[in-house]
């Protein structure tokens, strides 16, 4: 049937299931047991016959419980081959279908069916005692797989294009919900405009994981696949494991999904990537940037050099469809390198879906320019607002909220829908989204900021999960908003790279990434949350219930829960529990509640060297010793019980001998004097042994001084207050990459040969690096995950007389200023006894600073940029603490 000719969407499909009555409409697959290596899942199909016999049924079965034309039917049911039926059911009919988000609680229900006048709820087995519960007097509950038993229904639909099709509440958890009424026209309209940009027919393969209650997930993953024929495909589970399992053995050809999926995948890439060392980045970005060529070129080789990603993903993926929320443009450009094609759909419920669409041959800039038959103009800014709003006319918009009048005259004014979205269209009509007028942080300066641009930013990080960003105001400055992020961290990417100081590292990853944003959009706080952030059914954060739970973080009262020692491990009660509180509370020696939950570095604020300190603590007066890998994953004093619980035990009748030792100090022989006492040689260390080498560190020292000459040109002072024999320690400020090169050039060869430094593996992977590393005399190891390893390795070295560079900041300024030092150089110079030499290093940091590019002009000779190197005097044991006084002022001297 002509699509001009068609009044409503049932006649579309009927249509559509007269020509492809043996053809699947439908797939279900249920998940495979995680033992099952090979083979076929159990996957229900359904050919476009059945799920045509399904619909009549559900229209027979419903006239039969006196539904009529014009009536509501609600629908609460997970994705499946009968809610389609049912909702296609309904349509044939000429009732209106009303499908519910499966979240919402029976009170939600209730206030929904009363709203929209339901005649009646279909519900699936999992969702029927919600159902029961939430049915007023008048509302019918009807069993979904009763309703969709195959049937016969002759009538033709009654509908004409402009009677209600679909109601679908977009507030249903608030006291206002809206009802938008999407007509037959209105459907019609979407597919048409559709089809006009995408090409989408019977031999397509469309992967449909968004709850089908959504507007979008119906038109991408219903309405237009059965107008033409395709398959679709559901996964009774969703989770990584089963989508990418479906993308490969459905030969899916459409995906149409949230964000949050495509950045995953861009993650886990680029982190295998990272792992292969310099030369595969290199290689990779090569890759990318090539191909990039070509595709601007018409052609595309991604299916080619990134064969192993287009094989996870599917053989056969033709678009990947993208909408809901704001899509990071860098992502997006590094995927179509990858040989993908995205495309970036905008719309909101009351535009049937979508409203723009990116074309294949479009920038992921934007969201694209509208659909054919669709208008979009932009409001002219108000004061307060950078861009304007984006008003949308076309027959995709809504009739109007279901008995809202006052609604619908605020957004339906003079033929034209007010989205509350704010933006601004280019020269080529394409739109870009900038935010929501009502999620705009205004700050004291009057600057507009977009939180959703500021998330985008941060989220690049591989160790940030998720990440909300909120204007947040303080008693001190109660009329000055602030940039506050609420991050959750990547619990998988932790435990894989064995991080213990969650905050720290977030805190370096949001500065880091900071640099690349002007001052007004820089994130100036952050709480870390190890709980999911509130969102929709669609993956939208719920702003305003984490703005209220954040006020409640941070100026509410004290988390009810318990008191001290509530410490519940799982499994039998052991002498573990009440020692661990105790040695928590003696190491943090303030009034802190500790608690099973309690993190202890968020909560209780130990840091890694205290960690250390507690652990050995425990060890020895448990008499047990516990894997490093469960030390490493206890984040938590429950944690950490559970790890002394399931670990073998000593003989448990020396506990209370071994007890006495708690009250020592956690510093003290329990502690890190024994740790560093540790005699077991690891390959690098004693590498250290053999690393009397006169001709090579001859040959460097050279190397070094003639670079030296050339490039940094340091000025220097105070070589007079190096110690003439002996082992010690350098301590210097961390500034950049060439810290390190711009020290050793400037120390004396009795020194230079002596030198050995700790570094993270992380540089040292690789067979070349590694090489690199042994002969440099650097002991890789990782100062974070293996924090007793590397203390180690710089005992034993100044042990044997070596001098050790280590630098007490842990890591590179993110201005150029001396920060807050780490105990690492004062607990070796208090246990080994032996100096630490304070460094001050400046004008590093102007050359490569962290986060961003080296600046090859200021190597130059003729720049004029000066590097400073200032050495102070030896700082006995006892008077390690003042390191950070004396490097900073000697810093600041120099300046």
């Amino acid at each position: 049937m002509a699509a001009e000719l068609l009044k409503n969407f049932s006649e579309q499909f009927a249509a559509v299931a007269g020509r492809f009555a043996g053809r699947p409409a439908i797939s279900v697959r249920r998940e495979r047991p995680r033992e099952q290596q090979g083979g076929a899942g159990r996957v229900e199909r359904f050919t476009y016959a059945q799920l045509d016999a399904m619909a009549a049924g559900a229209a027979a079965h419903l006239a039969s419980r006196g539904v009529l034309p014009g009536d509501r039917c609600a629908l609460l049911a997970e994705n499946s081959a009968r809610w389609c039926a049912a909702y296609l059911g309904v349509l044939r009919m000429g009732a209106v279908a009303v499908p519910f988000d499966t979240t919402y609680t029976s009170a939600q229900v209730t206030k929904l069916l009363d709203d929209s006048g339901a005649r009646c709820i279909i519900a699936s087995p999992r969702f029927a005692a919600v159902a029961a519960q939430a049915a007023p007097a008048g509302c019918t509950v009807v069993g979904l797989e009763e309703a969709t038993e195959p049937g016969h229904w002759t009538s033709p639909c009654p509908s004409a294009p402009d009677d209600p099709a679909v109601i679908l509440y977009t507030s249903g958890t608030t006291a206002d919900p809206k009802g938008v009424v999407l007509t037959h026209a209105n459907l019609l309209a979407e597919k048409n405009g559709a089809f006009q940009v995408v090409r989408v027919d019977e031999h397509d393969s469309v992967l449909g994981v968004l709850p089908l209650f959504h507007a979008l997930a119906q038109m991408a993953n219903l309405l237009l696949p059965f107008s033409v024929g395709a398959h679709v495909v559901f996964l009774e589970t969703l989770n990584t494991r089963e989508l990418l399992l479906a993308l490969q053995e459905e030969r899916i050809t459409v995906f149409c999904c949230v964000p949050q999926f495509f950045y995953l995948i861009h993650q886990r890439v680029t982190s295998e990537v990272a792992r292969g060392g310099v030369v595969r980045r290199m290689a990779f970005q090569l890759l990318l940037t090539t191909n990039r060529t070509l595709r601007r070129m018409g052609a595309n080789a991604g299916r080619l050099v990134f064969a192993r990603v287009h094989r996870t993903l599917g053989p056969s993926l033709r678009f990947l469809i993208t909408g809901g929320s704001r899509f990071d443009p860098a992502i997006g450009h590094d995927l179509h390198a990858m040989g993908f094609t995205i495309l970036q759909v905008y719309g909101l419920t009351e535009t049937s879906g979508a409203a723009t669409i990116t074309r294949p041959d479009e920038p992921i800039e934007t969201v694209g320019r509208p659909l054919p038959g669709v208008e979009i103009r932009i409001a002219p800014p108000e004061a307060s607002h950078a861009d304007g709003e984006v008003l949308i006319r076309g027959a995709i918009v809504m009739a109007g909220y279901w008995n809202r009048p006052d609604a619908n005259a605020a957004v339906l004014r003079d033929g034209w829908f007010h989205s509350g979205d704010l933006g601004r269209l280019d020269d080529g009509g394409r739109l870009t989204i900038t935010g929501r007028s009502k999620e705009i942080i205004v700050l004291q300066s009057g600057k507009n900021i977009y939180p959703e641009e500021i998330e985008t930013h941060y989220s690049k990080s591989m160790f940030i999960k998720e990440l909300c960003v909120l204007g947040v105001t303080d008693a001190a400055s109660p009329s000055a908003e602030r940039l506050h992020a609420i991050v959750v961290p990547d619990l998988d990417v932790l435990r894989e790279r064995r991080v213990v100081n969650v905050n720290e590292l977030i805190r370096f990853e949001l500065e880091s990434l900071s640099v690349a944003l002007p001052g007004h959009k820089r994130v100036l706080g952050f709480d870390v949350s190890m709980e999911p952030l509130p969102r929709t059914t669609t993956g939208k954060l719920k702003r305003f219930e984490i703005a209220r739970l954040v006020g409640r973080t941070m100026s509410g009262p004290p988390d009810p829960r318990g008191g001290p020692g509530m410490v519940r491990p799982t499994g039998e009660a052991s002498p573990h529990v009440s020692a661990i509180v105790d040695a928590v509370q003696r190491l943090i020696d303030k009034p802190v509640t500790v608690r099973a939950d309690s993190n202890f570095e968020l909560d209780l604020g130990l840091d890694s060297m205290e960690r250390v300190e507690l652990l050995a603590s425990l060890e020895q007066q448990l008499g047990v010793r516990i894997p490093e890998e469960a030390a490493q994953r206890a984040f938590t004093v429950r944690d950490l019980a559970e790890a002394f619980h399931a670990a073998p035990s000593g003989n448990e009748a020396d506990l209370p001998a071994k007890a006495d030792m708690s009250r020592r100090s956690p510093q003290g022989e329990g502690g890190w004097t024994a740790l560093l006492q540790e005699t077991t040689l690891t390959p690098a260390q004693q590498a250290l042994l053999r690393s009397d080498r006169p001709i090579t560190a001859a040959l460097l020292f050279v190397g070094v001084r003639i670079l030296r000459l050339l490039f940094i040109r340091p000025q220097v002072r105070g070589l007079e207050n190096l110690p003439t024999n002996g082992p010690f320690i350098l301590s210097p400020n961390h500034q950049s990459f060439l810290d390190p090169f711009a020290l050793v050039a400037v120390l004396p060869f009795r020194i230079f040969r002596q030198l050995f430094f700790v570094g993270a593996v992380e540089y040292f992977e690789t067979p070349a690096s590694a090489w690199i590393a042994s002969r440099l005399n650097i002991v890789p190891v990782d100062p974070d995950a293996r924090l007793v390893p590397a203390m180690q390795a710089g005992a034993f070295g100044l042990r044997v007389g070596k001098v050790l560079v280590l630098f007490p900041e842990g890591e590179r300024s993110i201005d150029g200023t001396v920060r807050k030092f780490k105990k690492g150089a004062g607990l070796l110079s208090e246990h080994l006894g032996v100096p630490i030499v304070p460094v001050a290093l400046d004008g590093l940091f102007e050359i490569w600073p962290r986060g961003r590019s080296l600046d090859w002009r200021r190597l130059l000779p003729w720049s004029g940029h000066r590097v400073r190197v200032a050495i102070g005097a030896p700082l006995p044991p006892h008077e390690r603490d003042r390191l950070r006084e004396r490097v900073d002022q000697m810093w600041q001297e120099g300046r």
